[in-house]
């Protein structure tokens, strides 16, 4: 008695533990091969020419940013030789004072270039992890293409091996063999565009990421799901990074003013000098000042100021325009996500057994040879909608984490 009720224990432990611990490896398995595919990624797009071009063209740019911090004026070395009665001999160094403070203000606007060259940079990683993505989801939804066309190609051919020996034996006509040959040509040029189309796909993987094919799959389940990425577009507009380099367009403008208004003032030269005049020793002070009477700087100045009053006013624009996208591109995302759920919910379940219900139909008599083949054309037709879907919202996804600048925090959740 007591071991059968021991007995009796386990299985329903067995039974009411079984699904959730096969829940929770499913689970696992899908984080796990989540992981493995947004690190190959970020991997993967690092270790491009394109990257390692990205940071040459910063390192550049800050060395020309660089530049800016150096001092304006060198100093001068005056070497003086005068023979007259008496043989007059002198050398001397002379500076000119930055007494305006350009070089200050040079320092500033380099400050400004070198937070341009990250931001460019930035910009620049993120379009190419962008253009990475998308190239990753077309490849992807190229091959589920192909995958179609080559099983509904298969289909048809099977199916007028087995009308043509029905009708040897005389249990289908003519009309029945003509219409399965006609959907077997039809299939065979929707085979030959979905090939097309899979090269073209593949030919972009390789221009974009050097790849024939990529070493893990694009995950499709939660692949909009990483909760480290919030934001509405009002919060997220700050990060755009157009918006961002416009703002620092607008601060190099201003600084440009600054330094304009400060060439017009003019900077002294000062210089000591040394030497002798014949058996006597002599020194001496000079002091230059440059006389701005006609050169003023003054159509310099207001060049700046023209400039800077434009950036300002196209940064407005830039900032309106960049909030119309993102808001556009959260519609779309959303938008597309809810038509692949409700695809998900409506079509995918009755495409699990469709065909060798459709099959097992016809067979039996209760399904015209023509009504099968139209039945065959939906199927295919509803799978490549479904495709269809799928990819439109993944892009859409990543329209809308490129427009928000969350493209890398998406991958570090996936990848964590």
């Amino acid at each position: 008695m007591g071991s059968r009720y021991l007995v009796r224990v386990s299985v329903m432990l067995t039974v009411l533990c079984g699904a959730p611990l096969a829940a929770s490896a499913t689970v696992d398995q899908h984080s796990a091969a989540q992981s493995q595919w947004a690190q190959w990624v970020r991997q993967q797009v690092q270790q491009l020419p394109a990257s390692r071009a990205i940071q040459a063209r910063r390192e550049q740019w800050l060395a020309e940013s660089r530049g800016a911090e150096q001092p304006l004026y060198n100093p001068n070395l005056n070497i003086n030789y005068e023979d007259s009665a008496e043989v007059t001999q002198t050398v001397g160094l002379s500076q000119t004072l930055d007494w305006s403070g350009k070089a200050r203000a040079s320092r500033d606007v380099s400050a400004v270039r070198q937070t341009l060259a990250d931001l460019r940079a930035q910009k620049a990683r993120a379009d190419l992890l962008a253009q990475s993505l998308q190239a990753l989801v077309a490849w992807d939804a190229a091959q589920a293409r192909l995958q179609a066309a080559r099983q509904q190609e298969q289909q048809l051919t099977e199916l007028t091996e087995l009308i043509r020996r029905r009708q040897q034996a005389g249990d289908v006509g003519q009309v029945d063999a003509s219409l399965t040959l006609l959907s077997v040509g039809q299939a065979q040029q929707s085979l030959a565009e979905a090939e097309a189309s899979a090269t073209r796909a593949q030919t972009r993987l390789r221009e974009v990421m050097a790849l024939s094919a990529p070493a893990y799959g694009l995950p499709q389940d939660g692949f909009t799901s990483a909760g480290a990425v919030t934001g509405s577009p009002d919060v997220r507009l700050p990060a755009n990074y157009d918006l961002q380099l416009a703002e620092q367009q607008l601060a190099l403008a201003e600084q440009g003013v600054t330094i304009a208004n400060k060439q017009r003032n003019a900077d002294p030269s000062l210089g000591v000098y040394v030497g002798k005049e014949g058996d006597d020793n002599l020194w001496g002070v000079d002091l230059s000042l440059p006389l701005k009477f006609f050169n003023t700087d003054k159509p310099a100045y207001q060049q700046a100021l023209a400039d800077s009053d434009a950036r300002r006013a196209l940064l407005e624009k830039t900032r309106n325009d960049i909030s119309a996208r993102l808001q556009g591109a959260l519609d779309n995302a959303q938008q597309q996500q809810q038509r692949w759920d409700n695809w998900q919910q409506l079509a995918q379940p009755s495409l699990s057994d469709n065909d060798a219900l459709l099959k097992r139909v016809w067979q039996q008599g209760e399904l015209t040879t023509q009504n099968y083949l139209l039945a065959l054309n939906q199927s295919l037709d509803t799978r490549l909608s479904g495709i269809a879907l799928r990819e439109a919202m993944q892009q859409a996804w990543i329209d809308w984490l490129q427009q928000s600048a969350q493209l890398d925090e998406w991958l570090a959740a996936l990848a964590d």
